[in-house]
């Protein structure tokens, strides 16, 4: 079926999506590796030419009713019809299932006469994700989400599932609707209002891969409340005495809406001629007032061409505390780099600012299965990182945003460097370290300076990013706050453990500790060779030296604390030199 839609967007200047310098230096070569860019999406440059033309599609139907879905630039066809469920989870759905019935959903919003159905679909998931898991109704600004996204499209002109993960991701939002109410126009943005929560995952569900690869959406929905997701909407597809839509071609995703529910039963035949080959149905929630469609929710076809593509949860808001947030991607993940291989390293160095520790990092993982090794350094220095302070390695089910907390707080110091480093193992993509990095027309406002991010194929040989790829950075994000007393030491981690400075190891951490508590370090002959007593703390770096200042021999050591409340934990440490 032939676009119905015609341009209404002005975008002051723009180009055809071209790196401009950025692509134009040429390869970056480390380790006798090449870094290559990933492909990208190429409704994203057709698009862009459009607009360019003043011939894009409008973000309006024939009715009268705003859309506001654009393509993004990342190609993501590398997950479509990937299953995320593992086979021995695998288990049958209901025939039906509907959020409505569940009060898992917030009331019915309207946008109006704004391309911005893309903010008010992200909402609809993360509100419905916060009913989900017993919290209040909240009532999220998509208006401070349109206007303050950062990118080039302005309010009005459309959006799309990254950018809303971008403004989120970097603690600008969620605002309360009543700190900035919606208006269905273009306006300023009202920065450094009180943010409500701080958003730690936004899960990226593969595209459908045919009307039957459904097991993803079905599972999504019942865990975590209503999915995000893309559709090509054209009136003609549309069926208004039953609230039905199918649509059977192949423009791009133009409107973003949410997935309520389902019923595999519904019958095909109310929907338009022609019908669908098969019965079944997707409930959607729409942002076009309860006066539209059944009381502002319809639905769409098992079969129609694009819904359950553009799909996103956004979830795990928690509540905000006092903590510090480093990052150099406000903009997110625009592009991916690699190297040939589906593995590859990428390094931000941060200066802390206060004294807090740091408890966890957050990136984008590009694939399903995507595992990961975070190390967290004190020195770069002559190309290589030094002093190990910490590690965690998992592996990350579903493609997106992701916050990994380390399990154990480690000590900054106001004014020090440090360094976190991640290797990316994506099963299947060859692009595994997810940047930031200026496309013209769309992510103009992407800056970078040299000493802040590092890409390796190896772990070994060191790139600077911005030495053939200017205002471009590696997404990875390091998140530090208050350490609160435990409760008693049975969460007592000391690490690491065995020690060995050969590989960078500095000090060892005893964490988790009571507000009040006495650290003692004995040989294995009973001598005690250093005391420590903590108090207001929580946890103790310790540089491994004696009560005299001097370094520890090789051995094995005694370590026992104790705590007014007669506590007592009491373990073995290794020194390997």
């Amino acid at each position: 079926m032939e676009r119905e839609m015609r341009l209404k967007i002005s975008w002051a200047v723009v180009v055809l999506v071209v790196l401009t310098s950025f692509l134009m230096t040429g390869p970056v070569f480390a380790g006798e590796k090449e870094l290559t860019l990933s492909p990208i999406n190429p409704q994203f440059p057709e698009y862009m030419d459009l607009v360019r033309a003043r011939k894009a599609p409008e973000l309006i139907t024939t009715e009268g009713y705003y859309l506001g879905l654009i393509p993004a630039p990342l190609d993501v066809t590398h997950t479509r019809g990937l299953s995320v469920i593992p086979e021995a989870k695998k288990v049958s759905y209901p025939a039906s299932y509907d959020l409505r019935t569940l009060g898992r959903l917030t009331p019915i919003k309207d946008q109006g006469r704004c391309g911005s159905c893309w903010s008010f679909a992200t909402y609809g998931s993360l509100e419905s994700w916060i009913l989900g898991e017993g919290g209040a109704t909240w009532d999220f600004s998509e208006n401070n989400l349109k206007n303050c996204h950062g990118f080039n499209p302005t309010g009005c002109e459309g959006g799309n599932r990254w950018m809303s993960t971008a403004y989120l991701a970097r603690w600008d939002g969620p605002i309360n609707e009543t700190d900035d109410p919606y208006h269905p126009y273009e306006e300023a943005c009202i920065p450094g209002l009180e943010v409500k929560k701080y958003l730690e995952t936004v899960l990226m569900v593969p595209d459908r891969e045919s009307s039957t690869d459904n097991d993803n959406i079905k599972q999504a929905v019942m865990g975590y409340g209503a999915m995000y997701t893309g559709i090509y909407y054209d009136s003609a597809c549309y069926n208004e005495s039953n609230h039905t839509y199918y649509y059977s071609g192949t423009e791009w995703s133009n409107h973003a809406v949410a997935i309520v529910g389902w019923n595999d039963d519904f019958e095909r035949t109310l929907f338009n001629y022609p019908y669908p080959p098969g019965n079944g149905a997707w409930i959607v929630r729409n942002s076009w007032g309860t006066d539209w469609g059944e009381s502002g929710y319809f639905y769409i076809s098992y079969y129609d061409s694009n819904i359950g593509t553009d799909n996103a949860l956004f979830i795990n808001a928690e509540e905000p505390d006092d903590y510090s947030i480093y990052q150099y991607d406000p903009l997110g993940n625009v592009l991916d780099f690699g190297y040939g291989t589906n593995a590859a390293w990428g390094a931000n160095i941060f200066t802390a600012t206060s004294n807090k520790k740091l408890t966890s990092v957050a990136f984008y993982a590009a694939t399903i299965n995507t595992s990961y090794e975070v190390y967290v350094y004190d020195t770069f220095s002559g190309g290589s990182f030094w002093h190990l302070l910490g590690s965690k390695t998992g592996t990350l089910t579903y493609p997106g945003y992701h916050t990994i907390y380390l399990g154990f707080p480690i000590s900054l110091t106001n004014g020090d460097d440090f360094a976190v480093v991640v290797k990316f193992t994506t099963p299947g993509y060859i692009y595994p370290i997810p940047i930031e990095c200026p496309l013209s027309g769309y992510s103009d406002a992407a800056t970078a300076n040299p000493g802040e991010s590092y890409v390796s194929p190896n772990g070994s040989y060191w790139t600077d990013i911005t030495t053939d790829y200017s205002n471009t950075n590696v997404c990875i994000k390091a998140i530090a706050g208050p350490v609160s007393p435990s409760p008693d030491l049975t969460g007592l981690i000391v690490y690491p453990n065995p020690f060995r400075p050969g590989v960078g190891h500095t000090r060892i951490t005893f964490a988790a500790l009571t507000e009040q508590a006495t650290i003692r370090i004995f040989t294995l002959a009973g001598e005690l060779v250093k005391k420590q007593d903590m108090s207001g703390q929580y946890s103790w770096d310790w540089d491994v030296k004696n009560t005299d200042g001097d370094e520890l021999t090789r051995g094995i050591y005694i370590w026992v604390v104790t705590n007014p409340a007669g506590e007592r934990r009491t373990g073995k440490i290794a020194i390997i030199k």
